[in-house]
């Protein structure tokens, strides 16, 4: 099933002591229902992100601002990416508000995920909503 919506990986980040929010997403071509599609294009897409952030640290140290929600991989359609995005992001910069950012962001997106390693197991993506492990 093609779908036109997008798996985007967001790092909320602070450098220089100055908020960031780096994102970088690719569009669904498979259907992310499939486990096995859902786990290769986000690893895909969080290995970018992460790669950009390590190329970012020679600008100076790089700390994320939340423990548990500071990378995260968000379901959307591009329009909402486009348009409405942008703005929860500056009032994100301006505000630092992680709470308030994760309400706005789970009214644009279809769902939220949790990026995370785990020692021996690798990385797990967690639904925010549904707290389940995939």
């Amino acid at each position: 099933m093609a779908s036109q919506d997008y798996l985007i990986a967001i790092a909320l980040i602070e450098q220089n002591n100055e908020r960031s929010m780096p994102l970088g997403g690719k569009e669904i071509k498979l259907n992310i229902e499939d486990k096995e599609n859902f786990k290769n294009l986000a690893n895909d897409v969080v290995l970018n992100l992460l790669l950009r952030l390590f190329q970012r640290s020679d600008d100076g140290a790089i700390k994320r601002l939340s423990e548990d929600k500071g990378l995260l991989l968000v379901h959307m359609h591009p329009k909402r990416m486009q348009k409405e995005l942008p703005f929860i992001k500056a009032e994100w910069i301006r505000d630092g508000d992680t709470s308030q950012f994760l309400q706005y962001l789970g009214n644009l997106s279809k769902e939220i995920w949790t990026a995370s390693f785990i020692k021996y197991q690798g990385v797990e993506f967690t639904s925010i909503a549904k707290n389940e492990e995939i």
